[in-house]
């Protein structure tokens, strides 16, 4: 599976883009019926904001699955890269800088699904590296049969790094907020003790 600028600037035509968009806004109607239906007394925002993560990231999903499999067309026979590692042993040993920047970019890929999954899900970094694993490890195999691209075991890896390296952030910045946010609630507490205080005496 090739890098993301690949992917973006060569496998996907022009048409793609206004069929996300309507793919996403679709799913954003479907998405705030459902959490609404289901929300409770939940507030609106929180409706909202959980409707539209889900419609990012299902479309987001789609937009991956579109560009790697279905426009593709398919080649005479599989092609695959056995051998793990390959390609960071073609990058720092024999010094291909282009291989680099695959790599990077393959991992940033997968960046964005891991901070989604943690924030509409809550799943930690590690099941992320799993589910990131998974989802590569289908799409990696359906390429090899469907004859649509190239098989690679570095690529699952570093999908699985892109997840996990996004709900790790996800959850570092989820972590900093909360601790503000104790920190205010225990600053405001103490103001108020000081004015029931200042009251009594």
């Amino acid at each position: 599976m090739e890098s993301a600028y690949y992917i973006i600037a060569h496998h996907l035509p022009a048409y793609t883009w206004p069929l996300l968009v309507f793919l996403f806004l679709a799913l954003l109607s479907v998405c705030l019926w459902c959490v609404k239906r289901g929300s409770g007394k939940r507030e609106w925002r929180e409706v909202v904001t959980r409707a539209i993560l889900l419609s990012f990231f299902f479309t987001y999903i789609t937009a991956i699955f579109f560009s790697t499999l279905l426009i593709r067309t398919p080649a005479a026979e599989p092609k695959a890269a056995w051998i793990p590692l390959w390609s960071w042993y073609e990058a720092i040993v024999n010094h291909r800088k282009s291989l680099f920047y695959e790599i990077v970019l393959n991992i940033l890929l997968f960046v964005p699904v891991g901070v989604l999954i943690r924030l509409l899900w809550g799943i930690r970094w590690r099941h992320a590296f799993l589910i990131g694993l998974v989802f590569s490890c289908f799409i990696e195999w359906m390429q090899l049969i469907t004859c649509r691209g190239l098989f690679e075991w570095d690529d699952m890896l570093h999908n699985g790094l892109g997840c996990m390296v996004g709900a790790g952030a996800a959850g570092l910045v989820h972590a900093a907020q909360r601790k503000h946010g104790r920190k205010n609630g225990r600053e405001g507490g103490d103001d108020e003790n000081r004015a029931k205080a200042a009251e009594d005496n």
